[in-house]
């Protein structure tokens, strides 16, 4: 019978077929260095991950540090565009103000003119009447209008007739020269106040465009500690799973010397004992020269093989996208149920996801648009789970020049896609919004026209 020894027990069997301690024993060394190898190798990887996952962290804290002043400034810069809009119509009003005053002093000095005459008039007729030539002489010899009024004052002590003219003529003159005089002060109030808003609504801009940059920034940094992250991990595991081998392989090599020791001692026994009988037989055949005794010797062997095997299935993942509802009056009906809260709505950032914020009407942007829609029978994404990131990628994305009324219109305010409305036509939209709460807003304001990038989604055909 063939006997065949693997090259794992060659290292732990002589020649004699004898157990041989001290080879065991240096695998076993080298099993342990090389477990020690690892397990410094496992410790670093560990140190570097834990250090990474650290770093992570504060990344973490920075972005939504800087997400928090993002959306902070953003409600300022809407605010002061609302601010820049009030302000740009009182200017209007205020000039259209003065030219009306304008024309009203023209009226008014064409009047005083007429009086004028009306006192030239009465000068005349009383020197015609026998009065002194002096008092005509007087007015005659006026040289301004402030002169003659100075004049015709002294005349009218002597004409009580016309005292009340006189009176009527200065008192329209000091009216209209406050009023003109209030109305130049406001205007320039209203326009320095302008000026100063335009100037804060740019550097506003500026900070935007600035935090926006660190968050970019913060957010690329991110992505290369998760990748990192995702690299010490793969090599954390590969350690692991070579010291499982090294263990496995250690078990399996002990195993196999304790069985080839174990064989190498039963072989010797049954060496020993065929010895013995053989010494046995040869007596009795030299004490019975007549007998040919006979022994047969039979060994039996039994092999076990166990074999397991497992095949994992996977379901197919499957995947859809966002179908467009088929639905027309929906898109009135959602318009219809968000109108009915304009200027009621309280912005509230994220609410309108618990059934006390929808009761009391307190929405932010995307939870109003998913509540209004919900209001016309179109399921937009669950109560709590609706966020601009998801709506954007319902429906199917449509061009600006092509947008209609209902579609979804969305701005890049503290981050992109940051903000949420539904298209009225005319280039109004209706939103919920952190200066007014829900409102209808020009898509032409300053602000939304800046943070419009053309992303129109279509939810209802």
């Amino acid at each position: 019978m063939k006997k065949f020894i693997t090259f794992g027990l060659a290292s732990v069997i002589g020649a004699s077929g004898l157990f041989i301690p001290f080879t065991h024993e240096a695998n076993a060394q080298n099993f342990e260095q090389k477990k020690q190898e690892l397990d410094s190798k496992q410790s670093e990887v560990n140190k570097n991950l834990q250090k990474k996952k650290e770093e992570l962290s504060k990344l973490e804290a920075k972005q939504e540090a800087l997400a928090q002043k993002l959306k902070d400034i953003d409600e300022k810069a809407l605010k002061t565009s609302d601010q820049i809009e009030e302000k740009q119509k009182e200017n209007e009003k205020t000039k259209k103000e003065i030219k009306a005053l304008k024309k009203e002093i023209a009226d008014t000095e064409k009047r005083i003119e007429e009086r004028n005459e009306f006192l030239k008039k009465r000068v005349r007729a009383l020197q015609e009447s026998g009065g002194s030539t002096k008092y005509i002489d007087v007015l005659l010899g006026a040289k301004s209008f402030s002169d003659f009024i100075s004049r015709a004052g002294a005349v009218s002590t002597l004409i009580n007739a016309d005292s009340e003219i006189i009176k009527e003529q200065e008192k329209d003159k000091a009216e209209l020269q406050k009023s003109e005089n209030e109305l130049n002060t406001k205007l320039e109030n209203v326009q320095n106040t302008l000026a100063k808003l335009e100037t804060l609504q740019s550097d506003l801009n500026k900070q935007l465009d600035e935090k926006d940059k660190l968050f970019k920034q913060v957010k690329k940094q991110k992505g290369s500690a998760f990748s990192e992250i995702s690299e010490l991990n793969s090599e954390a595991n590969s350690i692991a799973s070579e010291k499982d081998a090294t263990i496995a392989a250690q078990k399996q090599a002990e195993k196999e010397a304790r069985e080839a020791a174990q064989k190498a001692k039963e072989e010797k026994a049954q060496r020993q004992q065929q010895q013995r009988q053989a010494s046995v037989q040869a007596e009795d055949n030299s004490s019975n020269n007549d007998s040919s005794p006979s022994s047969s010797n039979s060994g039996s062997s039994n092999d076990n093989n166990n074999s397991n095997s497992s095949s994992p299935s996977k379901k197919p993942s499957s995947g859809g996208g966002s179908p467009v509802s088929s639905n027309v009056g929906g898109i009135e009906g959602a318009i219809s149920t968000g109108s009915t809260i304009v200027g009621q709505s309280p912005y509230k950032w994220g609410g309108g996801r618990s059934q006390a914020d929808i009761d009391a009407r307190r929405f932010d942007c995307s939870s109003f648009v998913r509540w209004a829609f919900a209001s016309a029978g179109i399921n937009l994404g669950p109560v709590g789970g609706t966020t601009t990131d998801t709506l954007v990628g319902k429906g199917r994305a449509v061009s600006a020049s092509d947008m209609k009324r209902g579609d979804l219109v969305f701005f890049d305010t503290y981050k992109v896609n940051g903000h949420v409305g539904i298209y009225l036509g005319n280039g109004s939209f209706l939103n919920d919004n952190s200066s007014r709460g829900v409102s209808v807003d020009s898509m032409n304001n300053v602000y939304w026209k800046k943070a419009f990038n053309g992303v129109v989604r279509r939810v209802v055909e």
